[in-house]
């Protein structure tokens, strides 16, 4: 018990010590995707890509395809605050034009005014707080530096329509339970038979 106390208190300090914070995870009702806000001060595009994939399979940076799904993420990241304040998305500039880390077609954008002023000069995109119209948050295309306004990044865990592995092997016992039952009713016909 000792132990888990001590876990707890380490765990605290370096979150306190980093600044470090994330909201709950919430679930979107119309993709099922997963989403979490996680506040970590000045970090960079780079840093912000790898904690979000670090917090597990089918986790990485925020992509938004829709105004539904940019209104809902607005949501969960609040009123924009009057400081300057950005958050990464999975959004960057590659190979001349802009798109999603996932791969995810790229059709939908809500770039604040003026932007993306950047492109390969600044290849990723950010949620900024300037960009304060209906749904707030428009997009900022940015060098990916952390600075003192990049206050996080938005993380989504897509979900995947592959079957988990024991489900497959579930369905595949079951389709040999039904082989293996027809094939023992047929040869005992044929035994009948004769």
């Amino acid at each position: 018990m000792e132990h888990v106390f001590k876990l707890i208190a380490i765990t605290l300090s370096f979150l306190i010590y980093n600044n470090c914070w994330s909201s709950s995870i919430e679930t979107w009702s119309v993709n099922g995707h997963q989403y979490q806000v996680i506040n970590s001060p000045s970090i960079s595009w780079d840093e912000s890509r790898t904690a979000a994939q670090n917090l597990g399979d089918g986790w990485d940076l925020v992509t938004i395809t829709s105004v539904e799904e940019q209104t809902y993420i607005a949501e969960l990241l609040g009123a924009p605050p009057s400081s300057l304040t950005e958050y990464y998305t999975g959004g960057r500039y590659l190979n001349g034009s802009w798109g999603w880390v996932t791969d995810e077609s790229f059709t939908y954008s809500y770039w604040g005014n003026s932007e993306p002023n950047g492109n390969a000069a600044e290849p990723y995109i950010a949620l900024d707080s300037r960009f304060n119209t209906n749904p707030n948050w428009g997009w900022n295309d940015f060098d990916g530096i952390g600075n003192y306004f990049n206050v996080g990044f938005v993380a989504e865990k897509h979900v995947s329509a592959v079957p988990e592995p024991t489900s497959i092997a579930l369905v595949g016992l079951g389709l040999a339970g039904i082989f293996f039952q027809e094939k023992r009713k047929l040869l005992n016909s044929f035994v009948s038979f004769l």
